[in-house]
Protein backbone atom coordinates (compact mmCIF):
# COMPACT_ATOMS: atom_id res chain seq x y z
CA UNK A 1 0.00 0.00 0.00
CA UNK A 2 2.89 2.18 0.92
CA UNK A 3 4.23 2.12 -2.73
CA UNK A 4 1.15 2.86 -4.08
CA UNK A 5 0.67 5.87 -2.15
CA UNK A 6 4.57 7.08 -3.58
CA UNK A 7 3.77 5.96 -7.51
CA UNK A 8 0.27 8.03 -6.96
CA UNK A 9 1.94 11.24 -5.34
CA UNK A 10 4.38 11.07 -7.92
CA UNK A 11 1.96 10.45 -10.54
CA UNK A 12 0.23 13.63 -9.05
CA UNK A 13 2.99 15.59 -9.46
CA UNK A 14 3.85 14.97 -13.20
CA UNK A 15 0.79 15.70 -13.76
CA UNK A 16 0.80 19.24 -12.22
CA UNK A 17 4.12 19.52 -14.05
CA UNK A 18 2.58 18.65 -17.72
CA UNK A 19 -0.18 21.15 -17.60
CA UNK A 20 1.99 23.89 -16.46
CA UNK A 21 4.19 23.30 -19.32
CA UNK A 22 1.52 23.37 -21.75
CA UNK A 23 0.13 26.34 -19.95
CA UNK A 24 3.46 27.98 -20.16
CA UNK A 25 4.03 27.12 -23.82
CA UNK A 26 0.86 28.32 -24.65
CA UNK A 27 1.50 31.58 -23.21
CA UNK A 28 4.70 31.95 -24.65
CA UNK A 29 2.86 31.21 -28.10
CA UNK A 30 0.11 34.35 -27.17
CA UNK A 31 3.59 36.64 -26.04
CA UNK A 32 5.33 35.24 -29.89
CA UNK A 33 2.19 36.29 -31.63
CA UNK A 34 2.07 39.65 -29.93
CA UNK A 35 5.75 40.94 -30.58
CA UNK A 36 5.15 39.55 -34.08
CA UNK A 37 2.12 42.03 -34.46
CA UNK A 38 4.29 44.92 -32.68
CA UNK A 39 7.05 44.18 -35.27
CA UNK A 40 4.74 44.91 -38.17
CA UNK A 41 3.39 47.77 -36.53
CA UNK A 42 7.13 49.55 -36.53
CA UNK A 43 7.60 48.67 -40.25
CA UNK A 44 6.83 51.84 -41.71
CA UNK A 45 4.83 52.34 -44.43
CA UNK A 46 5.94 52.71 -48.71
CA UNK A 47 5.91 56.54 -49.00
CA UNK A 48 6.60 59.26 -51.83
CA UNK A 49 8.10 62.15 -50.88
CA UNK A 50 10.84 64.64 -51.57
CA UNK A 51 14.57 63.20 -50.08
CA UNK A 52 17.99 63.87 -50.64
CA UNK A 53 20.48 61.33 -51.96
CA UNK A 54 23.97 60.72 -52.80
CA UNK A 55 23.82 59.19 -55.82
CA UNK A 56 27.10 57.37 -57.48
CA UNK A 57 26.88 56.85 -61.58
CA UNK A 58 29.68 54.90 -63.49
CA UNK A 59 30.37 54.65 -66.75
CA UNK A 60 30.62 56.53 -70.39
CA UNK A 61 28.03 57.79 -71.12
CA UNK A 62 27.39 58.01 -66.29
CA UNK A 63 24.73 56.10 -64.98
CA UNK A 64 23.24 55.47 -61.26
CA UNK A 65 23.97 52.27 -60.11
CA UNK A 66 23.49 53.04 -56.32
CA UNK A 67 21.44 55.53 -54.43
CA UNK A 68 21.55 56.73 -50.72
CA UNK A 69 19.33 57.75 -48.77
CA UNK A 70 21.05 61.23 -46.69
CA UNK A 71 19.63 63.27 -43.85
CA UNK A 72 20.52 66.69 -44.95
CA UNK A 73 22.77 68.46 -47.37
CA UNK A 74 25.77 68.95 -45.44
CA UNK A 75 25.42 65.04 -44.09
CA UNK A 76 25.76 64.40 -47.81
CA UNK A 77 28.60 66.90 -48.97
CA UNK A 78 31.42 64.86 -46.41
CA UNK A 79 29.99 61.41 -47.26
CA UNK A 80 30.76 62.61 -51.28
CA UNK A 81 33.89 63.75 -50.76
CA UNK A 82 35.07 60.88 -48.54
CA UNK A 83 33.34 58.78 -51.58
CA UNK A 84 35.18 60.76 -54.43
CA UNK A 85 38.65 59.98 -52.05
CA UNK A 86 38.17 56.27 -52.51
CA UNK A 87 37.05 55.32 -55.89
CA UNK A 88 36.61 56.42 -59.50
CA UNK A 89 33.39 56.70 -59.90
CA UNK A 90 31.05 60.56 -59.94
CA UNK A 91 28.85 60.90 -56.95
CA UNK A 92 26.41 63.48 -56.98
CA UNK A 93 23.51 64.97 -54.01
CA UNK A 94 20.49 65.31 -55.89
CA UNK A 95 17.26 66.12 -54.15
CA UNK A 96 14.77 63.65 -55.77
CA UNK A 97 11.12 62.64 -55.48
CA UNK A 98 11.78 59.10 -54.17
CA UNK A 99 9.90 56.17 -52.81
CA UNK A 100 11.41 55.14 -49.44
CA UNK A 101 10.74 52.37 -47.31
CA UNK A 102 12.45 51.72 -44.11
CA UNK A 103 14.65 54.43 -44.14
CA UNK A 104 15.96 53.26 -47.63
CA UNK A 105 15.31 54.60 -51.59
CA UNK A 106 13.40 52.01 -53.14
CA UNK A 107 13.18 53.80 -56.44
CA UNK A 108 13.54 57.21 -57.61
CA UNK A 109 10.64 58.74 -59.66
CA UNK A 110 12.38 62.13 -60.32
CA UNK A 111 15.32 64.13 -59.90
CA UNK A 112 14.80 67.61 -58.68
CA UNK A 113 17.40 69.35 -58.04
CA UNK A 114 21.61 68.95 -58.22
CA UNK A 115 22.27 70.21 -54.80
CA UNK A 116 26.30 70.44 -55.29
CA UNK A 117 28.17 69.51 -58.45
Amino acid sequence: MKYVKIIGFFGIIYLVYVGLSKFMDTSLDVANKISNIDDLDKIEEVNSKEVIGLMMFLGDPPELKEHLLMSNIDDCSFKKEIAEMNSNAMYKCILVEAEVKDKKIVKIFKEIQILEE
